[in-house]
């Protein structure tokens, strides 16, 4: 019995980003004026409502980002500002759709861009 691999390409776009950093929008109620959500999590949520194939969160244990100090994860102390990777994995034209119609939120973050094959067995 003879079994293929069935592929083709995508994207995986890679966001890092620090999980205090919060997503400011226009109107908002009391609750999030005092309880801001995570951009991080805004991100996710925005990735499944346009439809975006894959979504994901990684905590990073030791980074730095854009500001260069390095920073490791501690049971005690403040983690807010460790570096975390948000991916999307989907067709290129639906992540740039993505990047471009939240590029407020992304401004001055680390975004990278791949291209990746998906596989599935015949």
């Amino acid at each position: 019995m003879v079994k293929k691999v069935k592929h083709h390409s995508l994207g995986k776009l890679e966001i890092y980003i620090a999980p205090a950093h919060k997503v400011q929008h226009g109107t908002r109620s009391l609750f999030r004026k005092w309880f801001p959500k995570s951009t991080y999590m805004h991100l996710i949520e925005e990735a499944k409502k346009d439809g975006i194939i894959n979504a994901a969160a990684h905590s990073t244990h030791t980074g730095f980002t854009t500001d260069g100090k390095v920073i490791t994860f501690s049971a005690e102390g403040d983690n807010s500002k460790l570096a975390m990777c948000v991916e999307l994995v989907d067709k290129r034209e639906k992540l740039e759709a993505f990047f471009l119609k939240h590029r407020d939120s992304l401004r001055e973050k680390v975004v990278i861009f791949k291209e990746v094959e998906f596989w599935d067995a015949e």
